[in-house]
């Protein structure tokens, strides 16, 4: 999977967001039902029995990240830019990836950037595991289509062998 254009993602419409957000809060109840359908969408790609593999290029933030961190592997474009922003405006990542971010990254890692909402480079992604490669941003989306396809070609995959074909042809 990967964003039409310059960008993975830049996360929610954040005016959509902290409107849907502020009714709720105006009607004194916490609807939760638009992040659990986004947690929901998102898990739908952890569990597929194909391999989802994020091409990400350029930003890659907020609920963009946690996407990406729901699919089976990461290929990430040189000079990109990811990160959860959202406590810069009063929030937290809602839809499962702080789960997913500090399973890769550990929870003091996971814990400093949702607190701090601080973006990262797509090298400091690959040192903290949140991406497993790192290639020039003119190819991303070719090396994922080639991971898919080495992945193919050797019949199946599982975490640990979509690791090694990453190392392989990567």
């Amino acid at each position: 999977m990967y964003g039409r254009g310059r960008h993975f993602s830049s996360g929610a419409d954040l005016e959509d967001l902290i409107g849907a957000l502020r009714e709720a809060g105006a009607a004194h109840k916490a609807d939760s039902s638009m992040l659990l359908d986004n947690l929901s969408s998102f898990s739908f790609f952890e569990e597929l029995s194909v391999p989802v593999i994020a091409a990400v290029r350029g930003v890659c933030l907020g609920s963009g990240l946690e996407l990406a961190l729901f699919c089976h592997a990461r290929v990430c474009g040189s000079g990109s830019v990811l990160g959860l922003p959202e406590t810069g405006f009063g929030l937290i990542p809602g839809c499962g990836g702080i789960l997913n971010f500090a399973a890769r990254a550990g929870r003091r890692r996971a814990l400093e950037t949702v607190l701090t909402g601080s973006s990262f480079s797509a090298e400091e992604a690959l040192a903290m595991n949140i991406v497993d490669a790192v290639v020039p941003k003119k190819e991303v989306v070719a090396s994922a289509v080639r991971l898919v396809e080495k992945i193919d070609e050797h019949g199946g995959y599982d975490r640990a062998r979509i690791r090694g074909y990453i190392n392989r042809y990567l």
